[in-house]
């Protein structure tokens, strides 16, 4: 496990890049939540770093692919950007730097 920070660190943050063996990894903050994904967009390569978060969606700043913040699930093309289990521990949030499976059940955010 990856750790990225305590939870206030994180929160103040909001969204950043953690690198894990030449990988990035967007650590967001939003609401309650606290969600991974793959930095580069599945579409077109773009950086989702800086994108924006509508309705409960992480958008993709180069085509407005929208991918729902549990899942990284797009609807429209129904494609799934990778994703990361993200725990908190001791005030600490911690990121699993092995990517889930699109349709892996297990919880997403902590």
């Amino acid at each position: 496990m990856l750790d990225v920070g305590t939870v206030a660190e994180v929160a103040k943050r909001r969204r950043f890049v953690v690198d894990h063996d030449g990988t990035g990894i967007l650590v967001l903050a939003h609401g309650d939540g606290v969600y991974a994904f793959a930095n580069i967009c599945v579409h077109r390569e773009r950086e989702l770093v800086k994108g924006t978060v509508f309705n409960g969606k992480l958008v993709c700043p180069g085509h407005q692919w929208a991918f729902e913040l549990d899942t990284g699930y797009e609807s429209v093309k129904c494609e799934w950007q990778p994703t990361y289990r993200v725990e908190i521990r001791d005030d600490r949030v911690y990121v699993d730097p092995v990517p889930l499976s699109p349709r892996d059940p297990t919880s997403r955010s902590a």
